[in-house]
């Protein structure tokens, strides 16, 4: 292989690599949109979004993302229906997590623990966020393959960006 060769390779795999991640970023936004009350949450407002709420949200950064992107008027018909039914799909999996997650923190404030329930509590919570990565890497190979390379990098750049500035302090 000449060293042509190995750069091209290089390329394309660091392309491939940064479009995953930028599927996976995209993913995990859409997620967090279809999160029961974690765009209210996210943005201080008073309790959890309705659907239709939601919906208008996920709209709207949609709309922001494609034209950071410079999205086609093809890409954007082809994505749409992509985060819609991934944010429709994402949405149960996220409130019974929600659910979960609170009771978990009721078996924990009992007098006495319940070993055997907070466990299988937590498997079923592992159960679900397993649900949540099929479907969250399905989002991100069906919307991968729409954006082109540049257009991947450009998403994981903007996100990067994003979260660097919207991450909670912790500590």
């Amino acid at each position: 292989m000449t060293i042509d060769q190995s750069t091209q390779k290089s390329r394309t795999l660091r392309a491939a690599f940064l479009g995953f991640i930028g599927g996976a970023v995209l993913a995990s936004g859409v997620a967090v949109l279809a999160a029961d009350g974690g765009v209210a949450a996210m943005h201080h407002m008073a309790g959890p979004m309705s659907q239709a709420d939601m919906a208008a949200h996920v709209e709207k950064v949609c709309q922001h993302l494609y034209i950071e992107l410079d999205a086609t008027a093809a890409q954007k018909a082809a994505l749409d229906p992509i985060f819609k039914q991934a944010a429709a799909d994402l949405l149960p999996m996220f409130q019974q997590l929600h659910t979960g997650h609170a009771q978990v923190l009721n078996l924990l404030a009992a007098p006495t623990i319940d070993r055997a329930a907070v466990d299988q509590a937590s498997a079923a919570q592992t159960a679900v966020h397993d649900q949540i990565a099929q479907r969250m890497t399905r989002l991100m190979e069906d919307s991968s393959t729409v954006l082109t390379p540049d257009q991947r990098q450009k998403l994981v750049a903007h996100l990067t960006q994003h979260m660097s500035m919207t991450a909670p302090a912790h500590g």
